[in-house]
């Protein structure tokens, strides 16, 4: 099957988490490009399903930011 890779910063890997997780995706955390980010190597045959799942975690991180 295969991978995506997502790239974020350290801070929202517990929101990235709980949204892959319950979306049903198996991934992987490995070190980032740069400090303070890691990457998420994500098993999907959709990348479109994995999109909606990213854009959704992405907006729960901006408004846990934002507070």
């Amino acid at each position: 099957m295969p991978k995506a890779a997502v790239a974020i910063d350290n801070w929202k890997l517990s929101i990235f988490k709980r949204h892959l997780s319950d979306a049903g995706f198996q991934f992987e955390q490995h070190p980032g490009v740069t400090k303070g980010t890691l990457t998420l190597t994500v098993v999907t045959a959709s990348i479109n399903d994995l999109e909606k799942v990213v854009r959704a975690a992405n907006a729960e991180a901006q408004r846990e930011k934002l507070q």
